[in-house]
């Protein structure tokens, strides 16, 4: 016998005597309990896992923004002794304040003791709300409206930002059902952010509903969907070279009015959102931090997730919104 061969004969025995206590003829059923515990939700969190991030200092994320110079003065043709007109463009400086998104858990000292054929409550717990807390910075970076009654503290999300832009949301119908994806349509979206035209730094989200309206408008064109990998090792389908990332939290019932996002809820629509990564980031005052908190009492014990963000839109040409698309 090995040195081990004293506990493999132990373990042979406890088998068989569970079994026994299983045979469905004796009223000696043994349950079994699977430890695995299941987070019982769908989540596509696409945006705040694609943005790039950047590092923060101060009160406010500030940009400053260059206007171009508009007329004939951009460049003039002179002759040998003219002299040309001054056109300076013009500056101005934009600031996006820091946001503190945190959420708190608690996991009771009985639920511990009870639990612990699971394994720790704790620990499982705290995944389960990392995972809520980043539903939740998902839905800021979407639909978030810090102009909204009751969302004051929120970062602006992208189709906040974009839909407050002229001439970056784009028609697929004027119609308040709004209408099935074209071709065409994208395509002018995407012409309509800046540099659009180096692909390896463009990205179209959409929600899944939204993105099977875009796959169905290529297949009924006979179009040539291809993959690409993105960050965290991600394999999305690409439409003219764009990854196509999906997002859970951008909304299927979006209110569609005529040319724009007339309301973020109530309606029967999605859009899709192309954005140059160049051009729009989180910039993180406090990356996400965990953080037990001090016991009161010994019933339970508290921790809290948080961060201090700013989804900073740099170039208000960066990103571009189709909208008045049916998601059924």
């Amino acid at each position: 016998m090995s040195q081990f061969g004293w506990l493999n004969e132990d373990v042979n025995k406890r088998i068989a005597a569970q079994r026994a206590l299983s045979d469905s003829s004796t009223a000696l059923i043994q349950n079994f309990l699977n430890t695995t515990v299941q987070h019982l939700v769908l989540r596509e969190l696409g945006i705040h896992s694609v943005l790039r991030s950047r590092p923060g200092r101060g009160s406010q994320a500030q940009i400053v923004r260059r206007t171009a110079k508009t007329g004939t003065n951009r460049l003039e043709w002179v002759g040998d002794t003219d002299s040309p007109t001054e056109a300076t463009g013009s500056y101005a400086q934009t600031n996006f304040n820091y946001r503190t998104g945190i959420a708190k858990g608690r996991v009771t000292r009985f639920l511990r003791a009870a639990g612990a054929a699971y394994g720790d409550a704790w620990a499982m717990e705290l995944e389960g709300a990392a995972g809520d807390y980043a539903e939740g910075l998902e839905t800021g970076c979407s639909v978030g409206d810090s102009g909204a009654s009751g969302d004051a503290e929120s970062i602006d999300g992208l189709i906040t930002q974009i839909n407050g832009v002229s001439g970056q949301v784009i028609a697929q119908t004027t119609a308040a059902a709004g209408d099935d994806v074209t071709v065409a349509a994208l395509d002018e979206t995407i012409d309509a952010v800046k540099g659009s035209a180096n692909k390896s730094d463009m990205v179209i989200f959409g929600s899944q509903a939204g993105l099977r309206k875009v796959n169905a408008a290529l297949q009924s064109q006979q179009q040539f969907v291809n993959t690409t990998e993105i960050a965290a090792g991600f394999r999305v389908k690409t439409y003219d070279g764009i990854p196509l990332v999906p997002s859970t939290e951008i909304p299927d019932d979006l209110t569609w009015a005529t040319s724009t996002i007339q309301a973020l809820s109530g309606g029967s629509t999605t859009a899709l959102i192309v954005v140059n990564l160049r051009y729009y980031w989180l910039e993180y005052l406090t990356p996400t931090t965990v953080m037990p908190l001090a016991r009161t009492t010994s019933q339970y014990e508290e921790f809290e997730l948080y961060t201090d963000v700013a989804l900073v839109q740099g170039n208000t040409l960066g990103g571009a919104i189709l909208g008045g698309v049916s998601p059924s």
